[in-house]
């Protein structure tokens, strides 16, 4: 009887030292996850900062990105296998989207009226020099940066193929780039640059919708028009 109360004791605390390893082992995880996220944060920001832009900007695309990503998880049956750690990942990574706008003249980033075509051929490299830069990283083989990596290049690409640089259309382009077009694309109409004011919720839904910023996958559009309310309210809470 000894023996046996012995083992059960033993086993009692090996599962308690298990238990707190394991513990220990997911807060670790945890912290190096939310360091990760505030360099990726840091980063994004500093390219704001030089955009002239008000820093909320990343922040803004990154939510709407997992708003209308989770929601294409479960609407649409061909992206059902989306993980949510894919969900993490895209939003994660989204925040890089304009790391590229690092290496464009601060005169043509912040030009308050509309740019030449000079300048705007200028404007469009960024997307290209994002890529390069996340595939001259030592990391490259990383999972966040080769998503990183295909939404830096082709998030200025169009369901139509209308985009650049490289003239995608339809499914060629990643649905991570695809959604970060279009929470980029939203959160500029409704935003105010030095070029434009800001345009009401409505109006920038129905542009999309309309086609008038570029041609959206039809699905990711039914997407948005589900989740709209979510995403003003939603950005309306963390102003």
């Amino acid at each position: 009887a000894l023996i046996v109360r012995r083992r059960v004791i033993n086993t009692i605390l090996l599962y308690a030292k298990q238990k707190k390893l394991t513990s220990l082992l997911a807060d670790q995880l945890l912290q190096k996850e939310e360091r990760s996220n505030l360099m990726v944060d840091i980063l994004s920001h500093i390219v704001e900062f030089r955009n002239g832009e008000s820093g909320m900007h990343v922040i803004h695309v990154r939510l709407i990105t997992e708003l209308l990503l989770n929601h294409l998880m479960h609407k649409v049956e061909r992206y059902n296998d989306l993980t949510h750690e894919d969900l993490d990942m895209i939003s994660m990574a989204s925040a890089l989207h304009d790391i590229g706008k690092i290496s464009i003249d601060e005169a043509i980033l912040n030009k308050p009226g509309r740019l030449t075509d000079e300048e705007f051929t200028i404007m469009k490299t960024h997307a290209l020099i994002g890529a390069q830069m996340l595939s001259e990283m030592p990391y490259k083989d990383n999972k966040l940066i080769q998503t990183a990596y295909e939404i830096c290049r082709w998030h200025h690409e169009r369901y139509d193929g209308s985009g650049y640089p490289d003239g995608l259309k339809g499914d060629e382009i990643p649905i991570s780039a695809q959604i970060v077009a279009m929470a980029d694309v939203y959160d500029a109409l409704t935003s105010e640059r030095v070029y434009k004011k800001a345009l009401p919720h409505e109006t920038a839904v129905q542009m999309i919708i309309d086609d008038k910023c570029g041609v959206f996958n039809p699905e990711l559009k039914e997407c948005l028009l589900d989740v709209a309310e979510t995403i003003r309210s939603t950005l309306a809470s963390d102003v």
